[in-house]
């Protein structure tokens, strides 16, 4: 498929749970190296850009030729990125992918996945939602639920299980419809980029914590992908530690 799409990674230095992470380098580069080369691997992307608020997260991952824009401070990534957008000039068809700056591992068949589910469907927005592996509890809040109709659109985002399985049909394996986590990938065009990041906050955004429901709130669509995703953010130094094992037993111990 055509190369067209423009990768963003918004990257605060800040972080609460585990400060400085999107520098961590125990694997001999930035943990936001491997998540922007894992994005240049995307069929879709012609073009890499950190946005970060911090000149050391610039200057670092600079030094590894990647693009970056330093911004401002903001309340959240998708406002980061209507600055980075505006400052680069980029056209208001053109299509963004927000890619998150604290995973990795970050399958590029699904950054594509969620750029071709904007185009497939015409939504507004186009991201990506994958089953459950047999290891993770889709009663988990911290787990994000997604809801899909018949025509590739999002119906509902939530940390509650939904679809509620009234039946108990689920545990002998014949529900009709099995829960789906979200994917945080997020594609649209950068004139929708800007429209986003302007719409106030809704009472559903505000009580689930949940900013993609800012967009079916204020009535606009959501298309999705179905793509099977197994990995996952670095919010702790525990996981940053599982992340750098599994690399280094990939046999890549070393920086090319």
């Amino acid at each position: 498929m055509v190369r067209s799409a423009v990768a963003l990674i918004p990257a605060r230095l800040g972080s609460t749970r585990f400060p400085g992470k999107v520098l961590a380098s125990q694997t001999g580069r930035p943990l936001i190296w491997h998540v922007a080369n894992q994005a240049t691997q995307a069929s879709m992307v012609s073009r890499v850009v950190i946005a970060t608020d911090s000149e050391q997260v610039a200057a670092a991952i600079g030094s590894f030729g990647f693009e970056t824009i330093l911004t401002g401070e903001h309340p959240n990534g998708t406002s980061r990125l209507a600055e980075a957008a505006d400052r680069l000039g980029i056209a208001e068809d053109e299509i963004v992918i927000n890619v998150q700056g604290d995973e990795p591992e970050i399958d590029p068949l699904a950054i594509d996945a969620a750029a071709t589910s904007l185009l497939r469907t015409g939504a507004d927005v186009g991201t990506v939602a994958s089953r459950f592996s047999a290891d993770e509890d889709p009663r988990d809040p911290n787990i994000v639920k997604a809801v899909v109709g018949r025509q590739g659109l999002a119906i509902y985002f939530s940390r509650a299980m939904i679809p509620f399985d009234r039946d108990g049909a689920g545990v002998k394996g014949t529900a009709p419809a099995s829960p789906l986590k979200h994917v945080g990938l997020y594609a649209y065009t950068a004139g929708f980029l800007r429209k986003y990041a302007s719409l106030p906050e809704t009472p559903l955004e505000a009580t689930e914590r949940l900013e993609q429901l800012r967009v079916l709130e204020h009535g606009y669509r959501i298309g999705v992908a179905i793509h099977d995703c197994r990995h996952h953010g670095i919010d702790t130094p525990e996981q940053y530690a599982a992340f750098v094992s599994r690399w280094r037993s990939q046999g890549d111990a070393k920086p090319n």
